[in-house]
């Protein structure tokens, strides 16, 4: 239930209560004034007819007496008058009683013998009565009889009666208009406000921080509106804000991968140096035997043929270094880890025949590809491998391994998803527990002054966690050291293609 409509419920109620009370009472005061109005004119026909009565010898004057009280009894209001004479024992009444008046002529004689009137309400045949007895006296002041006077009690009953209509119609009057005037000004004032802040609370919620409300009712909830529009506002130059500083963020960690970008590819550079070096000798030996046999068309065709394939060759080595270290915004498509990896295994070629690394590629099965930015992944295996590579200075055994899994990541889910593993492991000199726990913290290295920037482990793990991915780390020192990468996988069905790396 709204509120308004639980104000105008309790308002109503409280009106309905004060109003039904204001009405009770206001019956009981119109009872009360005509029950006196009633009273005083029974008094006053008692008064005269008691000045009337006292001034007469009532055994000489009975036909007078007779006619007085009937007289008095043809108002339409008066039931009838007893007046009974104590000495003589005589009883006048008027024609319009029959039988049945001896609870009144007690009432006669109770009223001589107290010296005093009496007013009692009371039932005769079948109507409802106001007695009024008073005693009679004679000009010694002695109570000689007394009178009673029966008077009609329906003409005050239907006068109350039509009072409480008209008091009830005016009640029911006053509690509709007043209903009606706080339904309109709770709509108006508390649940009109109170829907415009619930809705712009709900637009708010969703995003839309340019949600204002106009109130200008200068009460509470104008007060609550003005909150609610600087709130918006706040939100709103938070967020810009916080885009801002996302974006620098952004901004600052492209940075720091293409710094390590150029530190590795520093390192690559004395075997890129050889790779080059090798086809540019073979190119300088063949353009000098083509000098020496130009005349040899068929000598010329092949040496040109071989000076134009190892120029290709350095072509290819010089694109995929500056397709690696070119500065560009992250993609995300679908990719074939086994090319990947095969590419990077042929950049660091010349450090692992250099160092006689052998190198053991496996797969489990074909795998599903995963979604990513090539570059940043390559990255990724390269920093791996070249860790793995400086670990093993005297030569030893690189593992390269990809399979697929279905399990839930620990600690965020449990839900069950398809994963695709990329293990590189070496039996190198290994860590102790102490550094593994500071591995991936920036700037931290094991490796000797001007080798390294300590920063190849933090990019890759922000590199994965961009990609939804993660990355764990086993290690004992003699024994050697094995990084595990988990990279989401496109797509639930496995794609068919190379069976190895």
């Amino acid at each position: 239930m709204k509120l308004g409509t639980k104000l105008t419920l309790c308002l109503s109620l409280i009106i309905v209560l004060v109003l039904s009370g204001y009405g009770y009472l206001q019956i009981l005061a119109r009872r009360d004034i005509l029950t006196r109005k009633m009273e005083a004119e029974v008094r006053g026909t008692g008064r005269t007819l008691k000045v009337s009565l006292e001034k007469i010898s009532l055994p000489r004057e009975m036909e007078f007496v007779q006619g007085l009280i009937d007289a008095v009894g043809e108002y339409e209001k008066t039931l009838g008058v007893i007046v009974y004479h104590e000495g003589k024992d005589l009883i006048f009444r008027s024609s319009s009683l029959g039988d049945g008046i001896e609870p009144y002529l007690e009432m006669i004689g109770r009223s001589i013998r107290e010296d005093r009137t009496l007013e009692d309400f009371g039932v005769y045949a079948h109507h409802r009565v106001f007695s009024y007895a008073f005693p009679l006296k004679d000009r010694k002041g002695r109570n000689v009889g007394g009178v009673c006077i029966l008077q009609y009690t329906t003409f005050m009953e239907e006068d109350i009666r039509k009072a409480k209509w008209s008091i009830f119609t005016m009640i029911v009057l006053l509690i509709c208009g007043t209903v009606a005037l706080i339904l309109f000004a709770t709509r108006r004032w508390i649940t009109h406000p109170i829907s415009q802040l619930t809705e712009r609370t709900v637009n708010l919620a969703r995003g839309d921080l340019h949600s204002k409300i106009d109130l200008k009712s200068g009460d509470e909830l104008s007060d609550l509106a003005r909150a609610f529009n600087r709130m918006a506002m706040d939100l709103r130059i938070a967020r810009e804000k916080m885009i801002e500083e996302a974006e620098t963020r952004l901004e600052l960690e492209r940075s720091l991968r293409q710094s390590e970008k150029l530190a590795t590819i520093g390192q690559l550079a004395s075997g890129l140096a050889h790779e080059i070096g090798t086809p540019l000798n073979i190119i300088s030996g063949r353009t000098e035997l083509v000098k020496k046999k130009l005349k040899d068309q068929e000598a010329v065709q092949k040496n040109l043929e071989i000076v134009l394939l190892q120029t290709e060759k350095i072509t290819k080595i010089i694109q995929q270094l500056l397709g690696f270290v070119r500065k560009k915004r992250p993609e995300q498509k679908p990719l074939d880890l086994h090319a990947l990896l095969e590419m990077t295994l042929d950049f660091l070629d010349h450090q692992i025949q250099k160092q006689k690394v052998k190198v053991i590629k496996e797969t489990e099965g074909p795998l599903p590809a995963v979604v990513g930015d090539p570059d940043e992944l390559q990255q990724v295996f390269l920093n791996l491998i070249f860790n793995a590579l400086q670990a093993m200075p005297d030569g030893g055994t690189l593992r390269v391994s990809a399979s697929s899994k279905r399990i839930a990541r620990e600690r965020f889910t449990d839900r069950q998803r398809s994963y695709v593993e990329v293990c590189v492991e070496d039996d190198g000199v290994g860590m102790e527990k102490e550094l593994m726990g500071q591995i991936f913290a920036p700037f931290f290295t094991t490796k000797e002054g001007g080798k390294g920037t300590g920063l190849g482990l933090t990019v890759s793990q922000g590199i994965l966690q961009d990609h939804e991915g993660w990355i764990e780390l086993e290690s004992e020192p003699g024994k050697g050291t094995l990084f595990r990468v988990f990279l989401p996988a496109f797509e639930e069905e496995s794609k068919h293609g190379k069976s190895g790396l």
